[in-house]
């Protein structure tokens, strides 16, 4: 299974997603902003990241994509967002593996993670 840091500042949905997948075996990190997101990415390497676009900021969620795939190119970054605009047109959209609009779906989101 996979080690999986999800990053997103609403800790209910965090920890519903946490359960979730530890459920189905990861290995499960959590960060609820993003200085915390940036520690828990360096020390977790991290195989996947599941990143709410607003961390609380767009900007935030963009900062982070962009530090996330220049130090980790092979990361599977799976972005979290409730309006699809918010990366449209953006230079990060072509940086992530997949955009996940909310509320997802567990059965998507544990399928995003595999790349199914």
């Amino acid at each position: 299974m996979a080690r999986v840091l999800i990053v997103d500042d609403d800790s209910a949905g965090l920890e519903i997603r946490k359960l979730i997948l530890e459920r189905r075996g990861h290995q499960v990190r959590t960060a609820l902003d993003k200085e915390h997101a940036r520690i828990e990415f360096r020390a977790a390497a991290p195989e996947v990241i599941i990143l709410d676009l607003r961390v609380p900021e767009v900007e935030d969620g963009r900062a982070l994509i962009r530090e996330f795939r220049a130090e980790a190119p092979a990361v599977r970054l799976l972005v979290l967002c409730g309006n699809d605009a918010d990366l449209d047109a953006c230079d990060e959209a072509s940086l992530v593996d997949r955009i996940l609009t909310k509320p997802v779906r567990s059965a998507l989101l544990l399928s995003a993670i595999t790349g199914t």
